[in-house]
Order: C-alpha cells, then sequence, then structure tokens
C-alpha cells in the first residue's frame, strides 16, 4: 500500500470513529473543539494565557475565546487574573474539568475503551503511540 492510499484509508477511518464518537455520544457531551481545549489547559501544567491555547489549537482568539466562555460558563475552566499583566487572564481546568478529560466523565473514552478491548496491550500501545506521533506531526505542522 502506498503512503498515498495509506493517508486515504486512514482518513477515511478516522472519520468513521469521529462519527462513532460523536454518536455514541449524549447531546450534553461538548464539541470536540471544546474537549481539545480542555486537554490543552490539562496537559499545560500550569496556567496559559487564551492567546497560548488558541496558538496551539491553532485557532483565532476570538473562536477560542468563545470555546472558553462556554468551557467557563459550564464550569469546567478557571479563569484568573494574570499577575504579570493585569489586563490579561490566565487559564486552567477546573476539578471538573480535569474529571472529564481524565475520562472519569467522558462518554467518548468509555466507548474507546470498549473499542480498543479488542487488542492486546502491545497493539494498544502501538496505536497509541502512532496516533500521538501523527496528532503531534498535523499540529506542528497544520495545513496551509
Amino acid at each position: 500500500m502506498t503512503a498515498s492510499s495509506t493517508a486515504a484509508s486512514l482518513s477515511r477511518d478516522l472519520a468513521r470513529i469521529a462519527r462513532g464518537l460523536r454518536a455514541g455520544s449524549n447531546k450534553s457531551s461538548l464539541p470536540l473543539s471544546s474537549l481539545s481545549a480542555l486537554w490543552v489547559l490539562n496537559d499545560a501544567g500550569a496556567p496559559i494565557r487564551l492567546s497560548e491555547l488558541a496558538e496551539r489549537e491553532t485557532l483565532t482568539v476570538p473562536t477560542m475565546s468563545r470555546i472558553v466562555a462556554a468551557l467557563e460558563r459550564d464550569g469546567l475552566v478557571v479563569r484568573t487574573a494574570d499577575p504579570a499583566d493585569g489586563r490579561a487572564s490566565l487559564l486552567v481546568p477546573s476539578h471538573a474539568g480535569v474529571e472529564l478529560v481524565n475520562g472519569n466523565r467522558s462518554r467518548r473514552v468509555q466507548a474507546l475503551e470498549r473499542a480498543l478491548d479488542g487488542l492486546d496491550a502491545t497493539e494498544r500501545d502501538v496505536l497509541a503511540r502512532a496516533l500521538r506521533k501523527i496528532a503531534e506531526e498535523l499540529t506542528e505542522h497544520p495545513q496551509a
């Protein structure tokens, strides 16, 4: 299989996975863009500015501002004043936000856990490493 046909097949399979995860979620589930922002905040390990979050997610600041406002309204993000610059604010996930991204309440994570049950530990590890590398490559070199 060529790299091009592998990429086409992978793209199709990822779309099917995303559709399957959306179908298994209830109406109150967060959009993937909101979950992704929470994951970034959780993984940051320290409060970050909205502009940095937008940059990491390759979104505009106004788009990220809308996402964060909804997360804040839902009690999943906490905004505090930046002590270095009173005009700016810092973002961290709330306790509920941390629980959600760590899979404690996520139906998507539970659905993936069920799907992964058919793989042995080695297959799960290889899959996780491969997907992480692809995600990092796409994040570091977004499409033009």
